[in-house]
C-alpha cells in the first residue's frame, strides 16, 4: 500500500500582503529551495522584503513563519540582503569595511581576521579596499549573502533586486542555489524579466 506524502508547511508564507505602492502579493518559500518573486519598480522590493522579515506590518494580508504568525521570529531568522533603501551598504565604503561591519553584527570574534579569511575564500583579497559600489555584481551578491548568513539565528535569506547591478543572471541565481543547498530558505526579489531569465 502506498501512502501519499503530505505537503510540508512552507517555512515562510505571505498571503495577500500589501503596503504603499506594493499590490497584494503571495509568497511561499521552503527550506532548501529558491523562491523567485517578480517585483517591479520603486520601493516595492524594499517594502516586500521588510514585511517578509517582520520589520514592517502589512496594510493587508499576513506573513506566517512555520505555519503561524510570528513577527519576532521573522525578525530573528530572516536576513535582508542588499535591499536598495534598507540593507545595502553605501557605495563608497571599502569592501573589507562592509564585510567587517556585517561580521561584527553577526557576533563573530576577531572580525577583521574573519574578513581577511572570507575575502581570501572568495578570491577577492585584491578588492579589499575597493568601494563596494565598484565591486562586480556577482562578487557583491556572493559576499553580502555570505555575511548575512553569518548571523547565527538566520536561516531565511531575502535577496533584494540583485539584477539591478547588471551582470549575468546566472551568477546571483547560482549564489541563491548554493545557500538553498545548505538548507537555507532563499527568496529572491527581482524584475519579471530577471525572474524569467533565471527560471
Amino acid at each position: 500500500m502506498t501512502t501519499e506524502k503530505l505537503p510540508t508547511v512552507p517555512t515562510l508564507a505571505a498571503r495577500g500582503i500589501t503596503v504603499g505602492p506594493l499590490s497584494a502579493t503571495d509568497v511561499e518559500a521552503r527550506a532548501g529551495e529558491v523562491t523567485l518573486v517578480a517585483v517591479e519598480g520603486g520601493q516595492r522590493a524594499d517594502f516586500l522584503a521588510l514585511m517578509l522579515a517582520g520589520r514592517m506590518t502589512p496594510k493587508a494580508g499576513v506573513v506566517e513563519l512555520d505555519g503561524r504568525e510570528d513577527p519576532k521570529g521573522l525578525r530573528k531568522r530572516v536576513a535582508i540582503v542588499d535591499a536598495p533603501d534598507t540593507s545595502a551598504p553605501a557605495d563608497s565604503l571599502p569592501l573589507a569595511s562592509v564585510v567587517t561591519e556585517e561580521l561584527v553584527f553577526a557576533g563573530l570574534r576577531a572580525p577583521r581576521r574573519a574578513t581577511r579569511k572570507l575575502l581570501a575564500d572568495e578570491n577577492l583579497s585584491d578588492l579589499a579596499s575597493t568601494p563596494i559600489g565598484e565591486v562586480p555584481a556577482a562578487a557583491r551578491i556572493r559576499v553580502l549573502t555570505r555575511t548575512a548568513a553569518a548571523h547565527p539565528d538566520v536561516d531565511i535569506l531575502v535577496i533584494a533586486t540583485p539584477d539591478r547591478h547588471g551582470g549575468d543572471t546566472a551568477a546571483w541565481y547560482d549564489t541563491a542555489h548554493a545557500w538553498a543547498a545548505r538548507g537555507y530558505t532563499v527568496i529572491v526579489l527581482a524584475s519579471a524579466a530577471a525572474v524569467d531569465a533565471a527560471g
